[in-house]
């Protein structure tokens, strides 16, 4: 026999909303805007950076995260990435790959086309795969597909838009 028992049943809610609140923030926490400097340029400037994910180089273990610059998306890692079969590439979700072979200091993959395009995709996307190969390329490797959860991305890209400051809707007004 089912009995309804309110002072359960609320408990039960409060931990349920409890378990949202705090995946929600997690996922927020996926990307993060901070005043940093600048893999490209080694100018301090409001970074828009993924959670590092570690995935296999074929040899090792390396971490590789997803930083935007407001000029280019660039996926950093730290493991000298091969470019020579022209098939490193990022996705988002079912679009199209967008591929580049243009590296800065050999571990960092650089997009610098199709920017606008690509950030519109991070903000209606639910997942980046960043599809990379490592070097030495003898033997030969297999392309590492990277996911990122894009949870949080429009978020933080408000935050970068904003000077890195949370936008004027996200903080609270004072009175009084």
């Amino acid at each position: 026999m089912l009995i309804h028992n309110p002072t359960t049943n609320r408990r039960k809610a409060a931990k349920l909303l409890l378990g949202l609140t705090l995946l929600a923030s997690q996922a927020e926490a996926d990307w993060t805007v901070a005043m940093q400097r600048d893999p490209l340029t080694r100018q301090i400037r409001c970074l828009l950076s993924s959670t590092p994910q570690i995935t296999s180089d074929g040899y090792d273990a390396t971490p590789v995260t997803l930083v935007f610059n407001g000029n280019s998306l660039l996926v950093i890692t730290e493991s000298k990435i091969d470019p020579s079969f022209g098939d490193l590439q990022l996705t988002v979700d079912k679009n199209p790959p967008i591929r580049t072979d243009k590296l800065d200091h050999d571990m960092t993959l650089v997009f610098d086309q199709e920017v606008s395009e690509l950030i519109q995709q991070f903000r209606k996307g639910s997942e980046a795969t960043a599809y990379l190969r490592f070097w030495p390329t003898w033997p030969v490797t297999q392309l590492f597909p990277v996911k990122f959860s894009l949870i949080g991305f429009s978020k933080a890209h408000d935050s970068m838009n904003n000077n890195c400051q949370p936008p004027a809707s996200a903080t609270p007004a004072r009175t009084g």
